[in-house]
């Protein structure tokens, strides 16, 4: 007799010894989105269907058995959370068989219910986190440069400034530039000049740093300007000046036009890791769950952080999923739990508002849950439905009443779960180290520019020496 013969038999004969056709299973119903739903109404009535209920009820057909259902009391919920007011309802109700769903197997569960061999569902963990929104623009012009960049601007363009007036202020005060007063003196009066001997004023000076700051604002805009002088020591800082703005002036522009163009989001939360350390996102718990009380329970590394910052907040503990919908919609909250809630739940946020306010996480780094059916402790009953439930798997049944009867996916909003192929990866601000050659040009070109000035002075002075020989 092969092994698969023996099986049949032995289940058979289990069958026969405990006559299952006279046997009434009384299931308890709860509300567990997205795989079964319960609505209740006046007078004790209630609503309920979802893919839980149609396995119990292709099990009672399998094993020819009869069955009801029974709505789980409010007051227990209330008190204790709906998991575990339907465990303890089914613990201390003799009328009360089992549940009509699947739950992840924990030790405190064990110790007080049997679970069956083979599992009914199986899902990986996930958050759901709301959307990151777009980031403001409104100061995207500072953006591009790190702040000891724009300060390094800052000081170079006063330098620049100072050591373009003081060339000009030295070559007007200074007596052996006769030769190229006359050359200089319109542009002078005109306050842009930088070789008439007429004592120094403030007005003077003043219009000497006017005329030098707007021709380096000039340049450094794009906007060209006149040349301020044509003294050669000028005309090489100018040159440099130039040279070390375009690289500055493009960095800055390539970058500014990316961001005012660009949809720029703010960092999404993919990570137990990234909640924890979320200042603008809280995180939401049901205490009743695997995951949640692995949080609650946890002494050390990211979990005990978790459940610490729930703590602080005691209505971010629920037990009921009609609160974590509510608390969820306020776009406040991240909550971890399996992935298929997750995907119901954006979903429908999506179909009510028909845009994806929520997203769904990675893979958290979990063990993936196995969801077994609870029945009470010592039952006969465990067994039994342990080899139906395997091939019920099998068949498929199950996949296809929780993602295509009672799909928890809205039409379009499979966008919500797609990576947007446009979206701009965090830049980091251009760091002073990015910048050095501008800076470098700029340090050589003043360098090499006070060197021509002092080759004027010299070379000046040697003329005016020799004119009184000639």
């Amino acid at each position: 007799m092969s092994r698969s013969t023996k099986m049949q038999f032995a289940v058979d004969g289990l069958l026969t010894d405990y006559d299952w056709s006279s046997k009434h299973l009384n299931y308890l119903v709860i509300h567990n989105p997205p795989f079964d739903f319960v609505f209740r109404g006046s007078n004790g009535t209630f609503t309920s269907y979802g893919s839980g209920q149609n396995v119990a009820i292709w099990l009672a057909a399998k094993l020819k058995y009869t069955y009801s259902f029974v709505l789980i009391n409010q007051t227990l919920i209330d008190k204790y959370g709906i998991h575990e007011a339907a465990f303890y309802q089914l613990v201390n109700d003799k009328d009360i068989d089992g549940i009509a769903s699947s739950f992840y197997v924990t030790l405190s569960r064990m110790q007080r219910m049997d679970h069956t061999t083979h599992h009914g569902w199986v899902d990986g963990f996930r958050l759901v986190v709301p959307r990151s929104e777009e980031q403001s623009r409104l100061f995207a012009f500072i953006g591009p440069f790190e702040p000891t960049v724009w300060l390094l601007v800052f000081i170079t363009v006063l330098v620049v400034v100072a050591v373009m007036t003081l060339f000009a202020m030295i070559y007007r005060h200074h007596p052996w530039n006769g030769p190229l007063v006359a050359q200089n003196k319109t542009d002078t009066e005109n306050g842009t000049g930088t070789n008439m001997r007429e004592p120094v004023s403030r007005n003077v000076l003043f219009n000497y740093l006017g005329s030098h700051t707007i021709y380096v604002v000039n340049i450094m805009t794009n906007q060209g300007c006149r040349e301020g002088s044509s003294l050669y020591s000028f005309r090489i800082l100018a040159g440099f000046w130039v040279l070390g703005a375009m690289v500055l002036v493009n960095s800055y522009t390539g970058i500014v036009i990316s961001s005012l163009t660009t949809t720029k989001t703010k960092p999404s939360i993919d990570s137990l890791e990234e909640l924890a350390a979320s200042t603008e996102t809280q995180v939401l718990l049901r205490h009743d769950t695997s995951i949640g009380e692995q949080i609650l329970q946890a002494t050390s590394g990211v979990f005990k952080v978790l459940g610490d910052k729930a703590r602080l907040n005691p209505g971010n503990l629920v037990g009921d999923p009609f609160k974590v919908a509510e608390k969820l919609e306020t776009g406040r909250y991240a909550f971890p739990f399996i992935k298929t809630f997750a995907m119901s739940f954006v979903s429908s946020q999506f179909k009510k508002d028909q845009r994806c306010r929520f997203k769904m996480s990675k893979p958290l780094p979990l063990s993936t849950g196995y969801y077994f059916w609870l029945f009470k402790k010592n039952s006969s009953y465990t067994n039994v439905h342990s080899k139906p439930l395997v091939e019920l798997w099998e068949t498929g049944l199950t996949n296809f009443w929780v993602y295509n009867l009672f799909p928890p996916t809205a039409p379009r909003a499979e966008q919500c779960f797609v990576e947007s192929t446009r979206r701009v990866s965090s830049r980091a601000p251009i760091q002073l180290s990015d910048l050095t050659s501008a800076f470098l040009i700029l340090g050589i070109g003043t360098g090499l520019s006070v060197l021509s000035f002092l080759t004027e002075l010299l070379y000046s002075r040697f003329r005016l020496y020799r004119l009184p020989l000639a």
